[in-house]
C-alpha cells in the first residue's frame, strides 16, 4: 500500500502535462496556417520525439493533419509540417441582444460558416421568447440532434449582455434586458435537449476573447475590449489571462461614473458611462430618435458621408466622452492596444481624430499613443466567435478526451 499513492500522484501529474501540451499544440495550429515540427519544439521545449507523439495524438483525433518532411532552412534534418484540421468539429453559437437574436455555426478556426440573425422591436422581452428565437435560428442554420449537417456540435455558447456568473450558468443582471437572475444555460439545455453542453457568457467578455485569439488583439498580452450599443461592457485581459474579479463581473466599465449631473442609468445609477456614449446618447445628440436602433445609425452614419454638420458635431461631442472613459482605462491597465467593437466598431472612422486627440492630453505619460485605440478586425461576428470559444473550450483544454 505504501508505493501506491506516489505512484497514482506521478501518473496523474503526466497526463495532466500531456493533456496541457496537446492543448499548447492545438492553440497554436488554431491560429498559424502551418507549424514545422521544429518550430513546435522551439516554442514548447519538448524533445522532437515527444512533439511528433503529441501531433500524432492530434492527427488520431481528426485534430491535426501532417505533410511530409521539408527542409525549413535549420539545419539538420528535415521538418514535418502540422496544420489544424477539425474538418466536421464545430459549435453553434448565439447572441442575445436587446434588439434581437443571432445564431452562427463557427469552426476550429474561429470562421463563421453560416449565420442567421432577427430583429426585435425595443421593450421587455421574456426570456422564453429569447430562447424560442435561438431554437428557431438554430433550425434555420439546419442543426437537429447535435450536428448541423456533416458538422459535429461540441458544444452550444451563448453571449447576452448581461452579467454572468463565473460558471457561465446564470444571468445574474442584464438592465437594459430586464433580466435578474436567470438559469439562461438550463433554459437553453432544455430546448436544446440532445446532451449538447451550453455555456453562458457576458458580450463583452466573449467579444475581448474572440478579438484577443483572432483578431485586432491577437498577439496583445494586455488588451481591453470595448463593445457597445445601448450598453456598454468592456472585457479587459492581463497577462494574457482575462480579469474576472470577484465575483466574474469585472468589466462593467459603462458603468464608471463620469458625469454626476447626467442621465439615471438602467442600473439605477447617475451619469454611468454608457449614458454618455451608448447608442441612444449618440442618436439623441445628433437629433435622431434615441430608440431607433441600428437602423437609425445606419442612417446617422450615411448623414455623416454627406457632411451633415448637425450629425459631424454629434459624433465629435461623442467622441469626447469616448476619450474621458478610455483615459481612465488607459491610466489603470496600461494596456497594448485597445479593441472597438460593436458600434463603437462602426463610428470609429468618424471619432478617432477626436479621441486620439484628446487621449494625448487626458491620458498619463502618453500611454495612449496612436494606434493603441483601434477598431476590431471581426465586427459584428466577435460576440458569435467568442461564444464559440466557450463551446469549443473543454476540447480545447483536453484535446484527445473530451
Amino acid at each position: 500500500m505504501g508505493t501506491t499513492a506516489p505512484k497514482a500522484t506521478k501518473g496523474v501529474r503526466s497526463e495532466t502535462l500531456r493533456r496541457s501540451n496537446l492543448a499548447s499544440i492545438l492553440a497554436m495550429l488554431r491560429t498559424a496556417s502551418s507549424v514545422t515540427r521544429s518550430e513546435l519544439v522551439e516554442a514548447t521545449g519538448l524533445t522532437r520525439s515527444a512533439v511528433g507523439s503529441l501531433i500524432g495524438e492530434l492527427v488520431e483525433h481528426g485534430l491535426a493533419t501532417e505533410t511530409g518532411a521539408q527542409h525549413d532552412g535549420q539545419r539538420g534534418r528535415p521538418s514535418a509540417t502540422a496544420e489544424l484540421d477539425g474538418a466536421g468539429i464545430a459549435a453553434l453559437s448565439f447572441e442575445i441582444g436587446v434588439d434581437g437574436v443571432a445564431a452562427a455555426l463557427i469552426n476550429l478556426r474561429g470562421e463563421v460558416i453560416d449565420d442567421a440573425r432577427v430583429s426585435r422591436t425595443r421593450g421587455p422581452v421574456s426570456v422564453e421568447t429569447k430562447v424560442d428565437d435561438l431554437v428557431t435560428l438554430a433550425n434555420l442554420i439546419g442543426y437537429e440532434d447535435g450536428a448541423v449537417g456533416d458538422w459535429r456540435i461540441v458544444g452550444i455558447g451563448v453571449a447576452v449582455a448581461g452579467t454572468v456568473t463565473s460558471d457561465g450558468h446564470t444571468v445574474v443582471m442584464a438592465p437594459n434586458l430586464q433580466w435578474s437572475d436567470v438559469p439562461l444555460a438550463d433554459l437553453v439545455s432544455a430546448r436544446f435537449g440532445d446532451g449538447v453542453a451550453v455555456t453562458i457568457g457576458n458580450d463583452a467578455d466573449v467579444g475581448a476573447l474572440a478579438e484577443h485569439r483572432f483578431g485586432t488583439g491577437d498577439g496583445a498580452n494586455n488588451m481591453i475590449f470595448v463593445g457597445g450599443e445601448i450598453g456598454v461592457g468592456g472585457g479587459i485581459i492581463v497577462n494574457g489571462q482575462r480579469v474576472h474579479g470577484r465575483s466574474g463581473f469585472a468589466g462593467e466599465i459603462g458603468h464608471m461614473p463620469v458625469n454626476p449631473s447626467g442621465d439615471v442609468c438602467g442600473c439605477g445609477s447617475t451619469g454611468c458611462w454608457e449614458t454618455e456614449v451608448g447608442e441612444r446618447a449618440l442618436l439623441r445628440r445628433a437629433g435622431f430618435d434615441e430608440d431607433g436602433g441600428d437602423a437609425a445609425v445606419q442612417r446617422l452614419l450615411l448623414a455623416a458621408e454627406y457632411g451633415d454638420a448637425t450629425v459631424l458635431d454629434a459624433l465629435a461631442e461623442h467622441g469626447g466622452w469616448l476619450a474621458i472613459g478610455l483615459a481612465c482605462l488607459i491610466n489603470v491597465f496600461d494596456p497594448e492596444v485597445v479593441v472597438m467593437g460593436g458600434m463603437f466598431n462602426d463610428v470609429w472612422r468618424h471619432v478617432e481624430d477626436v479621441v486620439t486627440s484628446d487621449l494625448a492630453r487626458t491620458s498619463f505619460g502618453g500611454r495612449a499613443r496612436p494606434g493603441v485605440v483601434v477598431a476590431g478586425r471581426l465586427g459584428n461576428s466577435a460576440r458569435l466567435i467568442g461564444a464559440a470559444e466557450l463551446a469549443f473550450q473543454p476540447l480545447l483544454e483536453d484535446p484527445v478526451s473530451a
